[in-house]
């Protein structure tokens, strides 16, 4: 039985969750204004994805030849024997000895992963799931991917892209370096930034000592020279785009880089397109509330696609723990949010939309998945935060409660 509908109606998560759960077979097509995506499942796993944009193995080509591992002319001598013998274009550059199978399976899971997430952006927009008994991609060279894993990174993207793109607006901004290379070390810290940097009072551009990097950081670090595009940096880091926009975004953060304008990439929007300001882009909010609505009205609309029976037990699985994962996470971001405003102020905040207009955190972590909002109060000797249950009640287990010590005159 096909599935097809509009992304409003039924969101992407809601897709991949079921196609997961019942080991589905097939091709999942996307579509909206611009672009046809496909993504290729067997047996639930995503082995494939392939966007009408730029097809896979082009973009493929293009970007080992921006890392490094490939020559323009390699690439022409390649592309030249797939037009006459039809076989992939993987297949030609391990054979041929152009690169290794390594670089090949490297790449293509970065590239696949691209596409895939990419979609998970979209406001509207069209799919249609087809079954199949059989699919075709790359069995040597790409491992499958689970759809609780795609489920998983697509809704931490979703979330965070609106408070990246504050910082990354489009991925043809250039960028240059602030630090002198000199004063860059590699060191097994995260690397901190953001509100992190406020409560650890690490001066990054102005400190003497030696500025840390992670190993991840320094690389992506090196790669700004005043020239590149963000865009550029992506295609020659061999990482995915939303884990180098992450590093960006903190090392924008911590002064190491800035912005030195716009280069020639196409203007492409890193987060979320939205028809008002950046804080009301719908996070992972939206997608909670999506699927249950969503899901309530499964049975009405198809009956029960791909055997789902029931609500329960799709919420109550690795889905529901996610969400409450990433629920817990928000209150520590708050909590974090809560003292770095002190240090910074002097004072608590008297409601967390204080930390929304310091830009410690974006409007969207004020709420729980649920869209239940965050209860904060300050006590006599510090602040009080907790989750709240459908009746407006404190949850025990999810309260954080602070003594702080006195400011300093």
């Amino acid at each position: 039985m096909a599935l097809e509908g509009t992304i409003k109606d039924f969101g992407l998560p809601d897709i991949f969750q079921l196609i997961g759960l019942q080991r589905k077979t097939g091709l999942l097509t996307l579509k909206n204004e611009k672009e046809n995506v496909t993504v290729t499942f067997e047996n639930g796993m995503v082995v494939m994805a392939d966007s009408s944009q730029k097809r896979l193995e082009d973009r493929l080509g293009s970007v080992l030849v921006k890392q490094g591992k490939l020559t323009r002319e390699r690439l022409d001598e390649a592309l030249a024997t797939q037009k006459a013998t039809l076989q992939r274009m993987g297949h030609i550059l391990t054979t041929g000895n152009f690169i290794t199978e390594q670089d090949l399976k490297d790449a293509l899971q970065v590239q696949v992963s691209q596409i895939v997430f990419k979609v998970f952006r979209w406001r509207d927009g069209e799919y249609h799931f087809a079954p199949t008994d059989t699919v075709d991609y790359d069995r040597e060279n790409f491992n499958p991917m689970s759809a609780d894993f795609i489920l998983m990174e697509g809704i931490r993207m979703v979330d965070e892209w609106p408070i990246i793109e504050k910082k990354i607006p489009s991925m043809d901004i250039v960028l240059r370096p602030v630090v002198d290379p000199s004063m860059i070390e590699v060191g097994d810290g995260d690397g901190g930034g953001g509100i992190d940097e406020v409560l650890n009072k690490r001066g990054a551009a102005s400190s003497l000592s030696k500025i840390r990097l992670s190993g991840e950081e320094e690389r992506i670090y090196r790669k700004v020279d005043g020239t590149r595009t963000v865009q550029a940096i992506i295609d020659s880091s061999g990482m995915g785009e939303f884990e180098v926009c992450r590093v960006l975004f903190d090392l924008l953060n911590r002064n190491i880089i800035s912005t030195v304008g716009r280069g020639d990439a196409p203007e492409t929007f890193v987060g979320v397109r939205s028809e008002g300001p950046p804080s009301k882009v719908p996070g992972l909010v939206a997608m909670g509330v999506a699927l249950a609505m969503s899901l309530a009205a499964i049975g009405a609309r198809w009956g029960t696609p791909f055997a789902v029976v029931g609500l329960k037990p799709l919420l109550s699985g690795s889905y529901g723990l996610m969400l409450e994962a990433v629920s817990e996470a928000r209150l520590q971001r708050l909590d974090k949010a809560v003292q770095a405003y002190r240090l910074a102020t002097g004072a608590l905040p008297r409601t967390l939309e204080d930390l929304v207009k310091a830009g410690l955190v974006d409007r969207s972590y004020l709420k729980d998945p649920w869209t239940r909002p965050y209860h904060y109060a300050q006590t006599d000797g510090g602040y009080l935060l907790s989750g709240l249950d459908d009746r407006g009640r404190k949850v025990p287990a999810t309260t954080l409660e602070r003594t702080l010590p006195a400011n300093r005159p």
